[in-house]
């Protein structure tokens, strides 16, 4: 977004929390970037107190530099603290949430209290599925649905993958190796499959707390050589486009960037019908095929169908490329740009 509207000839101010050092993601030169080097761990309540006014603090300094007609926040605890920073000040205030919240486990009592409160004090609330809409209707009289946009770079999916993907064909899992992501459930479905497709590999790319325990479990499955777990890689793309089908296997998602970006690639994918997300972009049964939730032995069915029949394969997959005409920047953005300049809802 920040890319988009500098690119468009907007002054676009970046702040996040960090301390700075090479962005993960590419920002354009023309996006002035501040990084307020406030993360960090609190040992207490009171601890924690003092390194939230610090942040509110240096936040609201941050922000009243860059003198914003607009100011635009994402993710629940950034959230409170962007609005607790700019009271008084008469800039709007967009915030966004993320993830499903009736899901997802939120921090203390006092941050629910808090989110309760303040929200209502933003001029618009913006989430990316009707179902976390129905959720926050209490919580904002604006409450608007705009969903993630997907862009695939064609030199992306050229250059040479940045792991040795294994021989044979190969199933692509992405995301944070949390709870919430389901790999343990794909893990253990793919050790059943694997006794009669020994030819096929799971490759795992994302980085998280569960990765030492999901390596065991691979062990006590005896599929450790046939389940690779690539890390967090720089460009997925590259191998995205090189394996031969993707599963989501999410117990909730917010929005499932990794189903859309595999699916742009033109991979056909197999997901969980968890909430929210999957089932606004798969179409079952034409570009994808949707589980009912965390159900292991539908997902071992739906994955051996297709490990079992190219011609689905491909069928699906010529027809998941569309998403990138459904998401595309262009169309997705307009309806931000109606939001925050013309102030219309979308």
């Amino acid at each position: 977004m920040a890319n988009y509207w500098a690119e468009s000839g907007h002054q676009v101010s970046l702040i996040t929390f960090d301390g700075g050092g090479l962005p993960f993601y590419e920002i354009s030169d023309k996006v002035k970037w501040q990084t307020l080097g406030i993360v960090k761990e609190s040992s207490s309540w009171f601890d924690g107190t003092l390194n939230n006014l610090k942040r509110i603090y240096l936040l609201r300094k941050a922000i009243l530099r860059t003198e914003p007609q607009c100011v635009i926040s994402f993710l629940y605890t950034t959230n409170i603290l962007v609005l607790l920073a700019v009271r008084f000040m008469s800039c709007p205030v967009i915030i966004s949430e993320r993830n499903e919240p009736r899901y997802s486990k939120q921090a203390r009592t006092s941050w629910s209290w808090l989110r309760r409160s303040l929200y209502p004090l933003a001029k618009h609330l913006v989430v990316q599925t009707e179902g976390v809409k129905d959720f926050f209707r209490s919580y904002n009289r604006s409450v608007q649905v705009i969903p993630n946009p997907v862009l695939i770079n064609p030199e992306s999916l050229k250059k040479d993958p940045e792991i040795l993907l294994p021989t044979g064909k190969n199933i692509a899992a992405m995301g944070r190796l949390t709870t919430q992501k389901g790999f343990d459930m794909l893990i253990e479905v793919f050790a059943k499959l694997f006794s009669y497709h020994n030819d096929w590999n799971l490759v795992i790319m994302g980085e998280g707390v569960l990765k030492d325990e999901l390596k065991a479990i691979t062990r006590e499955l005896n599929i450790e050589r046939s389940v690779v777990f690539a890390g967090r890689v720089e460009n997925p793309f590259s191998i995205l486009s090189r394996c031969d089908l993707f599963v989501l296997s999410s117990r909730f998602e917010g929005f499932p960037n990794a189903l859309l970006e595999a699916m742009a690639c033109g991979l056909p994918v197999v997901s969980f019908d968890c909430p929210t997300g999957p089932n606004m972009i798969i179409q079952h049964e034409i570009n994808g095929l949707l589980i009912p939730p965390e159900d292991k032995d539908k997902l071992e069915k739906a994955l051996h169908r297709l490990m079992e029949n190219k011609s689905l394969r491909k069928r699906m997959g010529n027809q998941t490329i569309n998403v990138s005409k459904r998401y595309a920047p262009d169309k997705i953005m307009a309806q931000w740009e109606r939001l925050v300049f013309e102030g219309e809802e979308v």
